[in-house]
């Protein structure tokens, strides 16, 4: 099954990366984003399978974005993607309600293995 997701990123170079390698595992990614309004907007849009969102962002950080995802959705699977991967960062975005850590710079190995980890019916090329 391919994935539709949404990339909820600030750095348009980033962003790029992140699409390229999401495409190249055979998924979509339906909207990009990043920021709070587009960012629902765009999950109520597109009802996507699952959300990478940022940790750091300018307006608002990916917690408070995770959180109000999370209010429209209970069920929603985002993914936080951070520079800091520290136990104690990792826990923090676990307990806000996000499926998995995804640590920058992000390689397709471990993007790959955290889609499948999150969504184990997904086919990752």
């Amino acid at each position: 099954m391919a994935l539709r997701m949404v990339v909820v990123e600030d750095n348009l170079l980033t962003r790029e990366l992140i699409k390229e390698m999401i495409e190249c595992l055979g998924h979509q990614v339906v909207a990009e984003t990043d920021d709070l309004a587009t960012t629902m907007a765009a999950y109520q849009q597109h009802k996507p399978d699952g959300l990478t969102i940022d940790l750091s962002l300018p307006k608002e950080d990916g917690l408070t974005i995770l959180k109000a995802l999370r209010e429209a959705d209970p069920n929603v699977r985002a993914i936080i993607v951070s520079g800091n991967s520290q136990a104690r960062i990792k826990e923090e975005v676990l307990k806000a309600g996000a499926v998995d850590l995804l640590p920058k710079p992000i390689e397709m190995a471990t993007l790959r293995a955290c889609l499948g980890k999150v969504f184990p019916d997904a086919d990752n090329a």
